[in-house]
């Protein structure tokens, strides 16, 4: 069948009303409901939700992103939208422009319509990720039976593919990846195309500037649009299935499927494109954002392996299955393993079998010797492609080498993979009815079938490890909720705070930074508690890392003497100190410090984990004892900061004032190995050798700073020993009023930037 095809409606038929539709498609979209509550109420069951609160977040843990996405929420029902928040990084706000958080549209606009009716973002956050279950045994039950799948059958996959490990793991912590009910969408669209099903179609009648408005094009579009705005993985890895399609239809010499697909894929892509506007117009108009590009080397360790899909995901409900699984895990990927999650579960993976075996067979010419039938080998060639892409060291390392590694985690692709198989064993389903329906008691035979492998599978792919521990999240987060109101009823509406440790927004320090004085939050989003919390204070957490509005980055590598008095020149009534962020021997000190500065004891949460000080007290001493003009200085520089950056040549100091500054440059230098030498070369021409003897070397220099970028050149010499820069920085010298010896000499108060890395 032709790719592209002409519409003819029946003589005098009048057209389809949607009342209509609904009526001839009613026991489809009931059947569809009823899967969807069922998928519910397992995932309920699963994560034994009579145990929570939905009111609470169902996590509330320090290791994840869910309070990244619990903010999110808050901000979109509270009447904003996800790109910008007037309550996060203080003063100016906050913007996520450089990630491009647009392509998930269709799920945030999802969130926006539930906090029509509640404006408890953990209710809403809880509701949409039930919701997500809901959505994806559906969507894939309605597909499948478009496909010829019997409603039973079809029951039982669509239900599975929404419990796969895989959801659970992402869970709240990865609210939108949780949202895949796109992707059946995507494996319809490419398998009929693989048929030769035309994707669109041409009235034979009407007005010929309409006519390719039919309702199988209208159909198509809306499809695409729907996949271009769910989720920017699920997008990008259907277009990349699609054109895999293209190819496969070209081969065939089908130029109108190929032209067909073509067409889809650009469809997607313009949806794709609509949706992360704002996001590419931003970055046109302030250049790319250096801390938040991918590296392929990074997104590497995030591609599939095959036995990432066929063995149990880790802490499987089933004893034998949990230790194969484990024994597997510990050898080959002892610490963090996302893609020990793309499991396709017992279930799944006697289809992913079956689908490999057929193919196997068509290639030696034996397509009919398993009894596969043309839409076996369509998503047997599904599997392939999206395998051949996903799979470590396959395309997608192509991709990310040779055209973007901004798209990491190809490991997230198993869920087409889940689709196929998972279609694959509805199929088999559905020969196994066909035998024994036609015998005595074969109807009764056959439902208890169907009702053990749903059980089977249900029970393989879940797991209580993926319940959250719900009695001690909810102790955390009403102390947080207890801690922020008392704050509140003490500090003005809009008074600002002003947090500690500093941390990059979003995503954290990498996992690796260890600099002996603070323990790293890695990727996750502590500093959020207290917004999440609060309805009338600003935070100075949020502003995007790599932007101007981080101007607290440049505060990280300051002692208290120094931070305090610039906080309060910024405008901040108050300072709040996260203590995970410190190792306890630091926290301690920092506690002294900050009581002999401020003049007061801080007040402690009931965890006894945060820390407020109410800084109204100390900026009135401040002010008393500094002039008008020398604030104004302070204020200027420390909201119109001067930057350090790692460059590969060295490091770049940035003065964006416009105007010729003094100031004071500092950098730890270190050997990685034993003694070492360096060269410093600095932007008036000025060189120094340093031979560095294995310990920490600190360098001060006063420098003179031309507006814009100059840089410091680093470079080790006399040995193949690699140079460590750390802690650079500038004080500009409107912090000379509060500088003293023993500001100079303190620790920092803020976690560090990594370390910049100059081989020989």
């Amino acid at each position: 069948m032709s790719a592209l095809v002409e519409e003819r409606p029946a003589v005098g038929a009048p057209a389809v009303a949607p009342v209509r539709w609904a009526r001839r498609h009613a026991r489809t979209i009931l059947a569809a409901v009823g899967v969807a509550l069922g998928s519910v109420a397992i995932a309920a069951w699963a994560l034994k939700l009579w145990r929570a609160d939905l009111g609470l977040p169902l996590r509330y843990s320090p290791v994840d992103d869910t309070k990244f996405y619990l903010a999110l929420v808050k901000n979109i029902i509270g009447g904003g939208w996800w790109p910008h928040n007037p309550s996060l990084g203080a003063p100016y706000g906050s913007q996520l422009l450089d990630f491009p958080q647009g392509a998930d549209n269709l799920n945030l606009a999802l969130i926006w319509l539930l906090g029509r009716f509640t404006a408890n973002p953990a209710l809403v956050t809880n509701l949409f990720y039930l919701a997500t279950f809901a959505l994806a045994s559906a969507s894939c039950f309605v597909v499948f039976r478009a496909l010829g799948v019997s409603r039973p059958s079809a029951a039982v996959g669509g239900a599975l593919f929404s419990l796969l490990a895989y959801h659970f793991f992402r869970g709240e912590s990865h609210l939108l990846l949780s949202a895949y009910y796109a992707v059946p969408l995507s494996g319809y669209v490419f398998l009929r195309l693989l048929e030769g099903h035309g994707l669109f179609a041409r009235r034979a009648s009407g007005a010929r500037a309409l006519r390719w408005a039919s309702g199988r094009t209208l159909a198509t579009v809306s499809v695409c649009a729907v996949i271009g705005s769910e989720n920017l993985y699920y997008a990008t890895f259907a277009a990349v299935m699609l054109i895999g399609a293209v190819v496969a239809a070209a081969i065939m010499r089908r130029w109108g499927a190929a032209l067909s697909g073509l067409t889809a894929a650009a469809l997607i892509a313009l949806a794709l494109g609509v949706n992360l506007a704002p996001s590419l117009l931003y970055q046109a108009a302030h250049g790319a954002n250096a801390q938040v590009v991918r590296s392929a080397a990074q997104d590497e360790a995030h591609g599939l392996k095959l036995t990432n899909l066929v063995l149990p995901p880790p802490h499987a409900r089933i004893g034998a299955l949990s230790r194969a699984s484990a024994t597997y895990d510990n050898a080959v990927s002892p610490g963090y393993c996302e893609a020990c999650y793309a499991s396709l579960g017992t279930v799944g993976t006697v289809g992913f079998g079956w689908l490999a075996l057929s193919a196997l067979a068509a290639l030696v010419g034996a397509a009919g010797a398993l009894g596969a039938g043309p839409l076996v080998r369509r998503a047997s060639a599904g599997v392939l492609i999206a395998f051949a892409v996903a799979t470590l060291g396959g395309l997608s390392s192509l991709l990310e080498f040779f055209v973007t590694p901004d798209i990491r985690g190809w490991n997230r692709m198993s869920v087409f993979i889940a689709f196929f198989s998972l279609l694959a064993v509805s199929l088999l389903l559905d020969l196994l009815g066909r035998r024994l329906l036609p015998r005595r008691r074969g109807r009764a035979l056959w439902a208890g079938v169907l009702v053990l492998v749903l059980a089977f599978g249900a029970l393989d792919q879940t797991s209580d490890y993926f319940v959250p521990d719900y009695r001690t999240d909810a102790a955390e987060y009403h102390s947080d909720g207890a801690f922020v109101h008392a704050i509140q009823a003490r500090l003005p509406a809009g008074a600002a705070l002003f947090q500690l440790p500093y941390v990059p927004y979003p995503e954290g320090y990498p996992a690796t930074i260890d600099n002996n004085l603070v323990t790293s939050f890695a990727t996750s989003y502590e500093q959020l508690r207290g917004y999440l919390h609060s309805t009338t204070l600003r935070w100075s957490y949020g502003a995007m890392k790599g932007r101007s509005q981080d101007w607290a980055a440049q505060l990280a590598a300051k002692p208290a003497q120094l931070v305090l008095p610039a906080a309060v020149s910024a405008g901040f009534d108050g300072l709040w100190v996260e203590l995970a962020g410190y190792s306890a021997k630091r926290a301690r000190l920092l506690g002294g410090e900050l009581t002999a500065l401020t003049g007061q004891a801080p007040m402690v949460s009931a965890a006894r984990d945060l820390w407020f000080f109410d800084l109204r007290p100390y900026t009135r001493r401040l002010r008393a004892g500094h002039s008008a003009a020398q604030m104004a200085a302070l204020r200027a520089a420390t909201l119109t900061p001067l930057r350090t950056l790692c460059r590969r040549r060295g490091i770049t100091l940035l003065n964006p004032t416009g105007m010729v500054h003094q100031a004071v440059f500092s950098v730890v230098l270190q050997a990685d190995n034993g003694p070492g030498q360096a060269v410093l070369t600095y932007p008036d021409g000025h060189s120094a050798r340093l031979v560095l003897n294995g310990g920490p070397v600190l360098i001060r220099r006063q420098v003179t700073l031309a507006p814009g970028a100059s840089v410091l050149t680093i470079s080790a010499a006399g040995s193949e020993n690699a140079v460590q820069a750390r802690q650079a920085t500038l004080d500009d010298a409107a912090f000379a009023p509060w500088e003293s010896a023993q500001a100079a000499g303190a620790a920092p108060l803020g976690l560090l930037a990594p370390a910049c890395v100059y081989s020989p």
